[in-house]
């Protein structure tokens, strides 16, 4: 995990990530039941994860060091971004209210 979180540090390619796991992962159950639009969202998904990698981080993804291994790393990685992204947003709305509240 700490060689893969050294290789997404800026938040562009970590967006881009955000955006095309999730449709990577769901375009991969749709190649066998309608390869018409799973195919579309593998090559997209993937197609845009390289470009955060080329525009944000210049380098290129490091699947070619093992696909299994990274696929999972990935998956992990955008997990915890979603994770985070959601704590964030729990405090925020936890701050709110409480400042919302009148003492009495």
């Amino acid at each position: 995990m700490a060689y893969y979180r050294t290789q997404h540090r800026s938040r562009g390619v970590r967006l881009t990530h955000m955006i095309g796991t999730p449709v990577i992962l769901a375009g991969m159950p749709l190649l066998v039941v309608k390869p018409r639009v799973g195919v579309p969202m593998l090559a997209g998904g993937w197609l845009l994860q390289i470009a955060g990698h080329r525009l944000f981080e210049h380098n290129m993804p490091s699947t070619h060091k093992g696909w299994i291994t990274y696929q999972l790393t990935g998956l992990i990685h955008v997990c915890e971004q979603y994770g985070q992204l959601l704590a964030r947003r729990s405090q925020r709305r936890t701050a709110r209210r409480g400042r919302a509240r009148v003492l009495p």
